[in-house]
C-alpha cells in the first residue's frame, strides 16, 4: 500500500516503513563499502594518507581557500575533529594555513604543491573507482542515479559543484 504526502512540492507517494528501512540499510551499506574501499585503496597508495585526510584534501581541492569553520560545516564534521585533521595535514606538508589580514581569528587553508599532487591522485582514483562501482548499471541508469543522488543531497542542504 502506498500512502500519499501533501507537502509544498505537491502530492507525492510515500514509501512504507519497511521500504524506508530497506533504503536506509542499502544506503548505509553502499556508503560504507564505497567509502572505505575507495579511500582505503587510494590512501594506501598516496603517502599513507588516512581516510579522513583524503576526504579533507578532496574538499580543499575543490574549495580552497577555505576557513576551518567553513570546512567543518561543508563536511558536517565537528570543529574540534576538523582541527585535528588539519593539524596532521599541515604537519605532513599537504596543507598550509594563512591568517586572514582583516580578521586575525580566521585562518585560510590551502593545499601545498604536495597536497595538490595528492588531490590529483585522489580524484583520479575516485573517478576510476566510481566508474567501476557503477559499471553494473546501464548508462541511462547511471545518469538517473546521478540526478537522484544530487536531488536527495540538495534536499539535505548539500550543494556539490
Amino acid at each position: 500500500m502506498i500512502a500519499y504526502n501533501n507537502n509544498a512540492r505537491g502530492t507525492r507517494p510515500m514509501l512504507e516503513q519497511k521500504q524506508y528501512i530497506q533504503v536506509n540499510q542499502a544506503l548505509f551499506s553502499l556508503t560504507h563499502a564505497y567509502e572505505s574501499r575507495m579511500l582505503k585503496d587510494i590512501s594506501a597508495r598516496d603517502a599513507g594518507l588516512k581516510l579522513s585526510d583524503c576526504a579533507v584534501i578532496m574538499v580543499l581541492g575543490q574549495m580552497e581557500p577555505i576557513s576551518a569553520s567553513q570546512l567543518s560545516g561543508r563536511m558536517s564534521i565537528n570543529p574540534g575533529t576538523i582541527s585535528l585533521y588539519i593539524e596532521r595535514l599541515v604537519k605532513n606538508g599537504f596543507v598550509e594555513r594563512e591568517r586572514d589580514k582583516k580578521n586575525r581569528r580566521i585562518w585560510w587553508l590551502t593545499l601545498t604543491s604536495v597536497g595538490h599532487g595528492a588531490y590529483d591522485a585522489i580524484i583520479q582514483g575516485t573517478a576510476q573507482y566510481t566508474r567501476d562501482f557503477l559499471s553494473a548499471l546501464a548508462p541511462a541508469e547511471q545518469e538517473t542515479l546521478h540526478k537522484l543522488l544530487l536531488k536527495a543531497s540538495h534536499g539535505l542542504g548539500f550543494v556539490w559543484q
